[in-house]
């Protein structure tokens, strides 16, 4: 036996089941959410729509009018992707936008409604809400599976706390959508495409961001908790 195998340990080295740094909770939002970026990406063609459709039905036939704002609606999604190309930024919120806003205007046009724009968004807000509250009662909650996707957190499921806990906020999640739904839905029923655009807005990135923070806020302290239990 030689004296490095007798001679005491000073290393402090930390146990295996001690918490890992990935244990640690998230701080801030998730970039993918895209930020003011994403706001601007999104939300400046729906409010153009409007406008032009106000100001232009004032003074012209309907179907004029309505062609005027799919119009303009259009060429401001387009330039938002020229602008952001010319920048040389990132593409996923200027052409995710690009693409919502396509099928917005192939349902107004097709309906020869404003109104119409706003139905594929109120139909997907439905879906969502749906497959929310499904995903929970059936034990595999979506806002689970997207923690563990965007924080390479694989182990949730073996924590009883953070299981319960994703549960609970994927049918808070499941809530949020249904409002958003909800809300717009009987704006469309009345047939006031202002207050669709108004709400589309308000219900959309406040009313995410909201919902995103709280959870987060959910989860770091579930995980701290979790991390002292396992101390």
């Amino acid at each position: 036996m030689s004296l490095t195998d007798t001679a005491p340990r000073t290393g402090t080295t930390p146990p295996t089941d001690a918490p890992s740094a990935a244990a640690a909770p998230p701080s801030g939002l998730p970039p993918a959410l895209g930020g003011t970026r994403g706001l601007v990406d999104g939300g400046l063609p729906p409010l153009l729509f409007v406008a032009v459709n106000a100001v232009a039905g004032a003074q012209t036939t309907r179907p004029t009018a309505l062609a005027a704002a799919i119009g303009a609606a259009a060429t401001t999604g387009l330039g938002i992707v020229a602008l952001r190309l010319i920048r040389r930024e990132s593409l996923r919120q200027a052409l995710g936008g690009l693409a919502g806003l396509t099928v917005a205007v192939l349902f107004a046009a097709g309906s020869g409604e404003a109104r119409g724009f706003f139905l594929p968004g109120i139909l997907v807000d439905a879906a969502y809400g749906a497959v929310f509250a499904g995903s929970a009662l059936i034990g595999y909650p979506l806002v689970g599976t997207l923690y563990g996707w965007l924080y390479r957190r694989r182990d949730w499921r073996d924590d009883p706390r953070l299981r319960r806990l994703f549960v609970l906020a994927t049918f808070g999640w499941s809530a949020v959508f249904a409002v958003r739904a909800g809300v717009q839905a009987l704006l469309y029923r009345e047939d006031l495409p202002g207050l669709l655009a108004v709400g589309k807005l308000l219900l959309g990135w406040p009313l995410t961001l909201a919902a995103v923070a709280l959870t987060l806020a959910a989860v770091g302290r579930a995980t701290r908790r979790s991390a002292a239990a396992a101390a």
